[in-house]
């Protein structure tokens, strides 16, 4: 509209144009509105039921596998002796199992020196071993003492399952090495090599240790090696042995230990004597058995010698020793002897996991007391798997309800009805999946969902019978599985018409994309109308201004004739 209309005839121009323009508008407007709202009411509705579809569809492929309807209990008679799982497919049956022994790990208490976890040590290198896992250490100047040996062997030992930590106790402190790797022949091992670079205040060789062996590190002597003592007996004792030692006057640090190796070996005593901290020098004394070593001395402590012979005295307290030794698990199945490396055993009885956690009592094992592992039809997970497959028919066929309704709202008016009241695509998807269902298997003894106890009702939903499919699953357990899985199983089957309705590409897919389509043609319709609307606006205002003007002109005209007239002689006017 252009200026101000309806001056020369008065008429409300304005408003005459938008009525028409209006009732040009509304039928068209009308129709894309309904158009547009029943094309997204679709659209929602397809995707509802994609959604729906797309779960049944997930539960169908979960359900479609042997092990969803052929799973087992196994359970254990005395879970403190051993528990049991199943990992795989295994007949009914029970295993009478005896443990006489566990599978465990190594862990060593080293050689305990003073000066806490600030003790430190000659430089070298440490091989820590257990069995195959391996390491080695650099001991030099940065980390030669107890606390930077311990990080250096949790560092590198990360990898391997090997670990230490410090532990202070009377005789002082010490490393304790642990490993994680169980099983015979996997004992902790410690060999130190001595690179004479740096000296501390103990031998590299005091942190030495072998599994069923000893070793104590006796006191230190400033004058090192050359130290002299008086004469006397010097007694070594490893818990089984006892070597007595003849010290001359004047005799040292190296004729002890000469004298340690010549008369010891018999008895599996070594010494050897190494430098530390200062020119300053001890002895080890080694022993070829797991018991504790002692040294004790006997004598006046008179005649010849810079040291009293009683001050290599050492205490058992401080020696090196096992605090558990590696050792395999030893057990019997079904009177069969088995000797393994760990406590979880897979490869024993076929489709069981066994884990070892306590060995029994010696009065047990003597008893012929077992531990069974029952393995039993595990009937509440086949229930579940077939109460997972009925609830999730029964959201797809109730989605399908409240899409397809017919919902009467009163006498004389149109009823409302779903979205998807007709569609030939969801009623050819429902038919083909009670054609499957219904179609008689060729399995002896199970052919059919209600055998099953499963039923279809009335609203097209399934319900479960628990009683019949009690009976079901006791008398036909092993045919469940053949029936609902595979390609030609059922699960196969409806898994084979669910999914092409699914898929983005598949037909339900192919449906949203062409209301899509649909909903894009509206846009682009609305756009045409309003242009053909404004051109309809103007045609009008330009007919109607054109009016306007010729009313204007020939009241114009009137007004001036009546003037002439009212001025001829003669002329009366009315209302005069």
């Amino acid at each position: 509209m252009a200026g101000i209309t309806g001056l020369g005839s008065g008429i409300d121009i304005g408003s005459i144009v938008k009525a028409l323009v209006d009732a040009e508008r509304a039928p068209k407007q009308s129709q894309l509105n309904r158009l547009e709202k029943a094309t997204s009411s679709r659209i929602s509705a397809l995707g509802t039921m994609r959604s729906v579809i797309g779960e049944f569809s997930t539960t169908l492929s979960s359900l479609n596998k042997l092990s969803a309807f052929q799973k087992q209990t196994v359970s254990s008679t005395s879970s403190s002796v051993l528990t049991a799982t199943s990992t795989g497919t295994l007949p009914a049956g029970r295993f009478s199992m005896q443990v006489q022994q566990v599978a465990s790990s190594s862990k060593a208490a080293l050689q305990s020196v003073a000066g806490t976890s600030a003790a430190t040590f000659n430089s070298g290198s440490l091989n820590i071993s257990a069995g195959s896992s391996n390491i080695n250490i650099d001991v030099t100047a940065t980390n030669n003492s107890l606390l930077g040996i311990r990080d250096a062997i949790n560092t590198a030992g990360s990898s391997q399952g090997i670990g230490a930590s410090i532990v202070s106790d009377a005789s002082g402190s010490r490393l304790v090495v642990s490993s994680n790797k169980t099983g015979a022949g996997n004992d902790i091992q410690v060999v130190s090599t001595a690179d004479g670079v740096t000296q501390g205040a103990n031998s590299l060789g005091a942190l030495n240790f072998s599994s069923g062996t000893s070793s104590i590190q006796l006191p230190t002597f400033a004058a090192g090696a050359i130290s002299t003592f008086k004469a006397g007996t010097l007694s070594l004792n490893n818990g089984t042995a006892t070597l007595d030692i003849s010290v001359a006057e004047e005799a040292s640090l190296e004729d002890i230990r000469d004298a340690i190796n010549l008369d010891g070996a018999a008895q599996g005593f070594s010494a050897t004597l190494e430098s530390v901290d200062g020119g300053a020098a001890r002895l080890m004394v080694q022993s070829n058995t797991a018991g504790p070593v002692s040294v004790t001395s006997s004598s006046p402590d008179s005649g010849l010698g810079d040291n009293n012979l009683s001050a290599l005295n050492s205490v058992a307290l401080s020696n090196a020793r096992s605090i558990d030794t590696a050792k395999s698990a030893m057990f019997t199945v079904d009177g069969l002897s088995v000797v393994k490396n760990s406590n979880t055993i897979t490869d024993v009885i076929e489709g069981i996991t066994i884990n070892l956690v306590a060995a029994q009592s010696a009065e047990d094992i003597t008893a012929g007391k077992t531990v069974d592992v029952v393995v039993g039809q595990d009937k509440a997970s086949v229930r579940s798997s077939l109460q997972k497959f009925v609830e999730g028919y029964n959201k797809l066929m109730q989605t399908n309800n409240d899409l397809t309704a017919v919902v009467q709202v009163g006498e004389g008016k149109p009823p409302v009805t779903g979205p998807l009241l007709g569609d030939s695509s969801l009623r050819n998807l429902l038919t083909g999946l009670r054609k499957e269902m219904t179609q008689l298997g060729d399995q002896a003894g199970l052919s059919s969902l209600a055998e099953l106890g499963i039923t279809t009702q009335k609203d097209g939903k399934l319900s479960i019978d628990a009683v019949k499919m009690d009976e079901a699953l006791a008398a036909n357990y092993d045919k469940v599985a053949e029936f609902m899985t595979g390609e030609k199983g059922l699960m196969g089957r409806l898994e084979g018409i669910v999914k092409p309705y699914a898929n983005d590409s598949g037909i339900l897919g192919l449906r949203q994309k062409s209301l899509q389509t649909t909903l894009s043609s509206v846009d682009k319709q609305r756009a045409a109308l309003d242009l053909r609307i404004e051109k309809v606006q103007e045609r009008l205002f330009s007919q109607y201004n054109a009016m306007d003007m010729l009313v204007g002109r020939l009241q114009k005209t009137s007004e001036s004739l009546a003037n002439q007239l009212a001025s001829l002689p003669g002329f009366v006017r009315k209302d005069k």
